[in-house]
């Protein structure tokens, strides 16, 4: 079985990039990346049924979040990287 292809996209990160939250009383929530350059916008959307996958999307996406946020922090102090976690077996 051939592997599944996975298109990456790096794109740097400055002072005028920035996130948004959006939420709404009669649909979905928006999550809103911008980075400036070069240009990348990704929103991330939800349809109107959401289900099992989609929070557990959401709570990954906020796990990793938080990471990605204390290694800046930690880089940015001149802090070493925190030890990366094992896997669990489930």
């Amino acid at each position: 079985m051939p592997a599944k292809r996975v298109t990456t996209v790096t794109v740097p990160v400055d002072d005028r990039s920035a996130v948004a939250f959006e939420s709404y009383r009669d649909r979905t929530p928006l999550l809103t990346i911008l980075a400036t350059r070069p240009g990348l916008l990704v929103t991330l959307t939800l349809p109107e049924r959401i289900e099992a996958g989609h929070v557990r999307f959401a709570r990954e996406l906020a796990a990793l979040t938080a990471r990605y946020a204390t290694e800046v922090e930690r880089t940015y102090r001149g802090l070493p990287p925190l030890p990366v976690p094992t896997a669990r077996h489930r």
